[in-house]
Formats: structure tokens, sequence, C-alpha cells
């Protein structure tokens, strides 16, 4: 199934955690606990802007098109270690 945005992961983590709490009320707890936890990962997960700042910060005068592989590079690695 193709992934409509970086989110999409903890978009579907979390409906699939709604439903364990709407048709399971015995497993509601740790299904809130799970929709408690993607929803963290989510807030915590460095944007595009947040990492070229890190690249810069870290990288100076490095070319743009390393610039650019760099900072993809890296969204890629933040979006693998959540999966």
């Amino acid at each position: 199934m193709p992934l409509a945005s970086d989110a999409a992961p903890l978009d579907q983590i979390i409906e699939l955690a709604h439903e364990i709490i709407d048709e399971c009320p015995a497993c509601a707890g740790t299904a809130s606990e799970i929709a408690m936890w993607a929803n963290e990962i989510r807030e915590r997960r460095p944007g595009r802007e947040e990492l070229a700042a890190l690249v810069d910060a870290t990288c100076p005068g490095l070319p743009a098109d390393q610039r650019t592989q760099l900072i993809d590079g890296l969204r890629a690695f933040v979006r693998f270690a959540e999966s």
C-alpha cells in the first residue's frame, strides 16, 4: 500500500487504535496508550525545516546538491526509524 505522506503510518496506527477502543472495551486502555504514543512520535518528528537548520548549523558551506541530498537522507532516516 503506497503511503500518501510521511505521517501516513502514524495516522494508520492512530486510526486502528481508535477502532480497537470502539470495538473492544477490554482493550481500550492499551489502545489509548498506543494512540497517545503515536501522537507523541508525530509531535517529536523533526520536519524538513528543522533538518535543514541542523544541516546548515553542522555543515556550513555544503554545496547545494549535497545539502539537499543530506536533508532528504535524514528525512528518510527519520521515517525509517519510526516504522
